[in-house]
């Protein structure tokens, strides 16, 4: 049980798509009630994809391969229309406060996260989805380990938000974060063009 609280923390703890948008919310709107809001939505996508890929993968890779590859895509395709917004966001706005991340824009970044797909088949234990007591007991050390998580990442960006002066590190926040999703994106484009012709 330690290895796996030990590889949902370091998965957990890793630069990514949302935690960088947590980051930025963090700095627009610094670490309050909104911020649970953020976490908890966090919480939920993940426990939605997690579940659902530990139930289908097998039926979806051998029935139907095409719907892993149109997740893939719509993935990336929602993290270059993040990635632009913010960058665009940064140049328009003289703060960031305008430019925060919502709700909704979050649990769709989170839950196509490539991340859910790596604790759905790597950490999980075999057999955890088809048991009841086994499920409940993953889900429950996930729950345990992400909420103090996210509030690491939305607290640093607080504590850079107070620091730096706000018009300057809001866009420069926005366009690294904008550039980090964006190359994050590639990459998943890139691996999914390389699955697509050598298999």
């Amino acid at each position: 049980m330690y290895y796996i609280a030990l590889s949902l923390l370091t998965v957990l703890l890793l630069p990514g798509p949302t935690n960088s948008l947590l980051l930025q919310s963090g700095i627009s709107r610094g670490l309050n009630a909104y911020s649970f809001r953020l976490i908890s939505t966090e919480w939920l996508a993940y426990i939605i994809q997690i579940t659902l890929w530990g139930v289908f993968i097998d039926l979806l890779v051998a029935d139907y391969p095409w719907v892993v590859v149109a997740t893939k895509v719509f993935a990336v395709c929602f993290l270059f229309y993040i990635s632009l917004k913010l960058w665009f966001s940064a140049k328009h706005n003289t703060s960031l406060a305008a430019s925060g991340i919502t709700v909704p824009e979050l649990f769709v970044a989170t839950l196509t996260n490539p991340k859910g797909l790596f604790f759905a088949t790597f950490v999980a234990p075999s057999g955890t989805f088809l048991s009841a007591d086994s499920y409940v007991a993953f889900i429950s050390l996930f729950s345990v380990v992400i909420f103090p998580v996210g509030l690491v990442w939305i607290a640093t960006g607080a504590y850079f938000g107070r620091k730096l002066h706000s018009a300057v590190s809001g866009r420069w926040v926005s366009r690294c974060i904008s550039v980090v999703l964006g190359l994050y994106a590639s990459f998943m484009l890139f691996n999914i063009a390389s699955q697509a012709v050598f298999t």
